[in-house]
């Protein structure tokens, strides 16, 4: 019988599955549409739809985007905030930034929790950890009835210095669970986030609160529906920093677990980049509703302090460094009042989805112009499992070119073109904006959409190579297949070099490595799969920000503190360009940092050594429009479940396959490596010169 690891990935337009079977190396891959609201019928439906019985499934582990959205469409719990008197508006006021410097008709966002619902309470303790006032319980009793009256479902609690001396907010939770009851959710800042920078970690405990209750109910629908599908096992949640918890974890601290998916899928792209020969890659995941895009240097992928759900509200937990714009297969193209195009941010989603899925949309998408243009077969799209309806793809672009006064071909090539340069600025972004040069980094291409954009987004920064591998649209379901358990534990420091206690940070780290063992003892890890991780969080001093470096031991003496010091200055001029001088500005150690892993099986993927003729997976031909012939071309197209291993394709060409189309414009050359994965050489430096035959006349060019 098989055992299987199962890896679920749920998307705003499709849910992905990828599952493992160690023994005989067999790996299952399946897309099946999400299901809104209750996405959990989407899981159920992607295992049956595989095959799979619950007495195969080894292990499970699942991600989900629940937690982002349900902050972004402001779907959570009624949450109230206990703060210390006086600093009532440190969630409102947030950080002095904006989006848009010179909109000035832009309104932000609002709080997760209203000013009505954050309440003080009399007690302060200072930077030191000393307390200045003892903390007033009757406060804390008053706010607790306030909150029952207004049936608020949620609490944070986040004192000023509470990270220094966390007794006051860990009284104030024993008295709000009994004045609210055992079922309240209640979260204390110092549980979750222990470190400085007042408004950030408000921020974070109030986004836990404000997730608690609908993760809750999330995780325990999850199990029942899997328990009634039959199995019994333990689920596993993947979170930001591309790790998994238990969904007993997940339910702590729901705010880990946002951004869990595009995370995935930066761990997918890792793997497929280095089974190509590519340590350095830049990995584009484009699904139905956005495109996540991230850095790996050296098979590292890069970790951020904090990141943004929305505007002014960042969580500070180590996640992936990605950035996520609005351009996905969905992503509805319009006009503005100036009569420019647009694409995006606004998505048609799973539901109604694109034109062409005859759902009610009738504005048109980023697919309906790939339909349009040839690029999409109508009779095969997701394997033949979704009807489309090419001509309402054209009949909603031709209401487009109308307002433009253009062709319709020309509107729906404008709308992938706007797509791409937003996608092209985004990889920027990460890259050039970050003192990497794109040119030494290949792109791999990842979900439903990204292998169709991929090619002409690496043409715009002279990226050499793409990757697409052999099941891009569960690039991120492939990547939660691989995580490891992981759990973050961090403790503040909060001391400059110069006065540098390296005896005290010594204690501080054996503290966390303590809590870490427990934990992975905890969750039953054998000793020869649990790894530690340590590394510290440093800035200069009197910033705000700070960078994460990992250490490979603690510091025992002056010369490995130096060497600390010189590891920061060289990251830091790496990304902003410049180094201050020592005797101005000298390094500050915020956060030690300890992360206790539990390391999984590694998954070997299956190789290929059967050859063939390339010509035997050729289908046919279709007009295809190409931005370098400006017209339609008689385009040969490929079926990608029969390209051996060592087939090459020059473009133009389109490779169909269940879950993708792979588009090999003009002057690119595709080949299959060992792993299946198509490998395309961009040739940006080149004139690619078209071939096939033009054919503009067959949609009225």
């Amino acid at each position: 019988m098989r055992r299987l690891k199962v890896a679920v990935d749920i998307g705003g337009t499709f849910t992905d599955l990828v599952a493992h079977d160690a023994q005989s190396g067999e790996l299952l891959t399946v897309k099946t549409p999400s299901t809104p609201p209750s996405f959990i019928d989407g899981v159920i439906n992607a295992l049956e739809k595989a095959g799979i019985t619950p007495d195969e499934v080894a292990i499970f582990k699942h991600g989900s985007t629940i937690a982002t959205n349900a902050i972004i469409e402001r779907r959570g719990a009624k949450t109230g905030l206990v703060t210390t008197k006086g600093f009532r508006d440190v969630l409102g006021a947030g950080r002095a930034n904006r989006p848009d410097l010179f909109n000035s008709n832009w309104d932000p966002s609002p709080p997760l929790v209203p000013r009505r619902h954050v309440l003080e309470v009399r007690e302060r303790v200072d930077y030191e950890g000393n307390v200045i006032e003892e903390l007033d319980e009757d406060d804390v009793r008053a706010a607790a009835r306030k909150f029952k009256r207004r049936e608020i479902e949620s609490v944070a609690v986040a004192y000023i210095n509470s990270f220094m001396r966390p007794e006051h907010e860990r009284r104030t939770k024993e008295i709000l669970l009994e004045e609210l009851g055992d079922g309240a959710f209640v979260c204390t800042s110092s549980d979750i986030l222990p470190e400085i920078r007042e408004f950030e970690r408000t921020s974070t405990v109030a986004a836990n609160a404000y997730l608690m209750p609908v993760i809750d109910s999330y995780i325990d629908k999850l199990g029942a529906a899997l328990r009634e599908w039959g199995y019994e096992g333990e689920l596993y949640v993947t979170h930001s920093g591309g790790g998994v918890v238990t969904a007993r974890a997940a339910r702590g601290v729901p705010a880990r677990i946002c951004h869990s998916g595009p995370a995935g899928g930066v761990i997918g792209g890792l793997l497929v980049g280095g089974l190509s020969g590519f340590d350095n890659v830049i990995t584009f995941d484009m699904g139905g509703t956005s495109a996540d895009l991230a850095l790996v240097h050296d098979r590292e992928p890069t970790l951020s302090p904090e990141w943004r759900v929305d505007w002014n509200i960042p969580i500070l937990f180590p996640a992936i460094d990605l950035v996520a714009i609005g351009a996905g297969g969905g992503t509805i193209a319009w006009v503005d009042a100036g009569g420019s195009l647009r694409a995006g941010p606004q998505s048609a989603g799973a539901d109604p989805g694109p034109a062409c899925f005859d759902k009610g949309n009738l504005d048109p998408t980023i697919t309906d112009a790939h339909l349009y243009l040839g690029r999409l077969n109508p009779e095969s799209y997701l394997g033949g499992d979704l009807e489309i309806r090419p001509e309402l793809a054209e009949a909603a672009i031709a209401r487009l070119a109308e307002k433009l006064d253009l062709s319709v071909a020309k509107t729906a090539s404008g709308v992938l073109r706007i797509a791409n340069a937003n996608m092209t600025s985004a990889t920027h972004l990460i890259s050039v904006e970050r003192g990497h040069d794109p040119r030494d980094f290949a792109l791999v291409a990842g979900g439903g959409a990204g292998p169709l954009h991929a090619v002409e987004i690496a043409r715009e920064l002279r990226i050499p190579q793409v990757v697409v591998p052999p099941t891009p649209g569960v690039t991120s379901a492939l990547g939660i297949l691989h995580v490891d358990l992981r759990h973050d534990l961090l403790a503040p420091v909060l001391q400059q070099i110069k006065h540098l206690d390296i005896e005290a940070l010594r204690r501080t780290f054996d503290r966390l490595t303590a809590e870490a063992t427990g934990i992975l003892a905890a969750e039953s890890i054998p000793d020869e799969r649990r790894s530690i991780e340590l590394s510290v969080d440093a800035r200069y001093y009197g910033q705000t920000p700070y960078m994460n470096l990992r250490l490979d031991r603690v510091p025992t003496n002056a010369a490995e503190v130096d060497s600390l010091v010189a590891d920061y200055r060289s990251r830091y001029e790496n990304e902003f360009g410049y180094q201050l001088p020592e005797d101005v500005a000298t390094v500050e150690i915020v956060n030690a940092r300890v992360a206790a892993i539990g390391v999984t099986d590694d998954v070997e993927l299956p190789t290929s050594e059967r050859s063939g003729d390339t010509e035997a997976a050729r289908k046919g031909a279709r007009a295809v429009y190409f931005d370098e012939t400006a017209e339609f071309t008689d385009t040969p197209i490929y079926d990608r479940s029969r390209l051996a291993a060592g087939a090459r394709i020059d473009g133009p060409a389109v490779i169909e396959q269940t879950d993708t189309t792979v588009l090999v414009p003009p002057g690119a050359r595709a080949s299959v490596d060992r792993y299946l994965n198509v490998v395309i050489e961009v040739s940006a430096g080149g004139d690619p010169a078209p071939a096939g035959v033009a054919v503009g006349a067959a949609k009225g060019e």
